[in-house]
């Protein structure tokens, strides 16, 4: 038969049981709970390594961008500073091509102001043909007059008015048009009709 103390010796061992029992449960929990958070953590860990390996490939591609973008402004400066280059020629074209416009200008105006001599100087000349034919025609109608019948003062009108006296102050004003020395030695006869 069963004594009471083996009754009770079994009652402390059930109760000492059902503590390690209860104590297992709860540390099976706990360890269950940590397998849990640890699958989660391997989770969040993979998840983690993905986003790394993404980042790593967005770096690379940052740095590829970053790379052709550094080309480009290389390219750019290069591009620039020959366009800088080229402008400054142009300056300076466009400089070289505004002295030989006003060179042009001024030799235009010079070339005027010599026309209007020119002209000056051919007026003067037709004006003088115009006194010389006068005085031809006036010569020959002298010499009819004096073959239909000559005075005796005649000669001396007609020799008054060929006398080299007469002759050179008609020559005067060709040679006082205000032509300087260094102008009138490449065309000082240039013009000369008598």
């Amino acid at each position: 038969m069963v004594s009471l103390e083996q009754i009770r010796a079994l009652e402390a061992r059930v109760e000492k049981a059902v503590l390690l029992i209860e104590k297992l449960r709860k540390e099976n929990a706990e360890l269950e709970q940590r397998l849990v958070e640890a699958s989660q953590g391997e989770e969040r860990l993979r998840e983690a390594e993905q986003k790394v390996t993404a980042a790593e490939l967005k770096i690379a591609q940052v740095e590829e961008r970053t790379a052709a973008l550094d080309k480009k402004a290389q390219d750019a400066e290069a591009e620039n500073s020959a366009l800088r280059n080229r402008a400054a020629l142009a300056e300076q074209k466009a400089d070289e091509f505004q002295a030989k416009a006003a060179e042009c200008e001024a030799r235009a105006e010079q070339l005027r102001h010599e026309q209007s001599r020119i002209e000056e100087g051919l007026s003067h000349a037709l004006d003088k043909l115009d006194a010389f034919e006068d005085l031809v025609m006036g010569i020959s109608l002298s010499e009819t007059a004096r073959t239909d019948g000559s005075q005796p003062g005649d000669d001396k009108v007609e020799a008054a008015e060929l006398s080299p006296s007469a002759l050179k102050s008609q020559e005067e004003p060709f040679r006082s048009t205000g032509v300087s020395s260094a102008e009138k030695n490449g065309t000082e006869h240039e013009f000369d009709i008598f």
